[in-house]
């Protein structure tokens, strides 16, 4: 078995199941693989984990990815995609929805400081004057948006959605995908020198974590139940995994096959990080599946 270990950017939540279950159910043994998935937390930045040679393989967003490359002059390269959209984007209310981004002037958008340069370029792209919106610190909290005090949070999608209908508001979401950002999200990141050197295992680890989420959604109520408390976390109800597992499925699936990146794909990427002044190589890609 040879070793191989995974830095996460966030905790173990439906957002990886997937490969818990290729673990669970052995497909990575039966490629002859020890994996270890570690889980990540609130500002970590997954790719750093390659650089001190704690992990193997690193799952991070690609500005995140061209960030480190520029401040660092690390030889990284990127060989997967799970989410083949990134599920960042903008949650409102229904009964007040925000459907693009000339929708936000004169309005409030509540936004993670990590994402705040990125929307502030994405409503400069869209022709939205900086002091058209109101931009406050996003704390993760929906409730602001429940008692109407903004119009619009920045998150992934799904969660506040989720607690919005607990609360009995119907949310409205839309991605930054569809307003300019045409990000992947979850790259499957390794060095160079992994790359030189462990390629074989690298497509195996792909294959196998393909095989795990294609399973997992077989019945996407299943592994959430069987899964909890090893490794799924407890801070979610079931119910909530759930509802986060059934709606990561259209963002990870593709034609192409999960874990793939077509060549659209890195057209968008390479395109976006240029205009943002992250540019990049397309070499920085190197699809293995």
């Amino acid at each position: 078995m040879r070793k191989l270990v995974v830095q996460q950017s966030w905790i173990n939540d439906s957002e990886f199941i997937g490969y818990f279950v290729a673990a669970a159910e052995g497909f990575y043994a039966a490629a002859g693989l020890d994996v270890a998935h570690l889980a990540g937390h609130a500002g970590l930045t997954p790719e750093h984990k390659l650089l001190d040679g704690a992990v193997d393989i690193a799952l991070s967003a690609p500005e995140s990815v061209a960030a480190t490359i520029r401040d660092s002059g690390a030889r990284l390269c990127i060989i997967g995609a799970q989410f083949q959209q990134s599920p960042l984007g903008i949650v409102s209310r229904a009964d007040e929805p925000v459907r693009s981004l000339s929708e936000l002037r004169g309005r409030t958008l509540s936004v993670p400081d990590m994402n705040r340069t990125m929307v502030e370029e994405l409503l400069a792209h869209a022709g939205v004057q900086p002091g058209d919106v109101t931009i406050v610190p996003y704390s993760h909290d929906p409730q602001p948006l429940i008692e109407k005090r903004i119009a619009g949070l920045v998150d992934f999608v799904v969660d506040p959605q989720y607690r919005l209908r607990l609360a009995g508001v119907e949310p409205h979401a839309t991605l930054l995908f569809e307003h300019g950002a045409p990000l992947p999200n979850n790259l499957a990141v390794v060095t160079e020198a992994t790359l030189t050197e462990r390629r074989d295992e690298l497509i195996n680890w792909l294959h196998a974590s393909r095989r795990g989420w294609r399973k997992n959604y077989l019945d996407p109520a299943f592994y959430p139940a069987q899964l909890r408390g090893n490794p799924l976390v407890e801070s979610r109800t079931l119910e909530h995994e759930v509802y986060a597992n059934t709606a990561f499925r259209p963002l990870v699936e593709t034609p192409d096959g999960i874990m793939s990146m077509s060549d659209t794909l890195i057209y968008g990427v390479v395109s976006y990080l240029e205009r943002v002044g992250l540019p990049v190589q397309r070499s920085l890609f190197t699809p293995l599946i």
